[in-house]
């Protein structure tokens, strides 16, 4: 999606990861707040970020009933 856009801010953007959440039910089993919250990331330490080492990202695989997480893209 970003090699159609060549803004500045966009040069160096690089996709580290998606996760995607199914349900069971058309409708869903979860409220997504619930789920979003299952994933966190954190700066590693104090220092001022500079690349994407400098993050932690933890993942709750503790899901509701029907609802499952796929991981298309992991690189950690």
């Amino acid at each position: 999606m970003w090699d159609l856009d060549r803004s500045v801010l966009r040069g160096r953007m690089a996709c580290r990861g998606l996760y995607v959440f199914s349900h069971e039910s058309p409708l869903g089993n979860a409220p997504s707040h619930q789920l979003f919250e299952k994933i966190d990331i954190k700066m590693a330490s104090e220092i001022v970020a500079r690349s994407y080492r400098d993050y932690k990202m933890t993942i709750d695989e503790n899901l509701p009933e029907g609802v499952e997480l796929n991981k298309v893209i992991h690189s950690f």
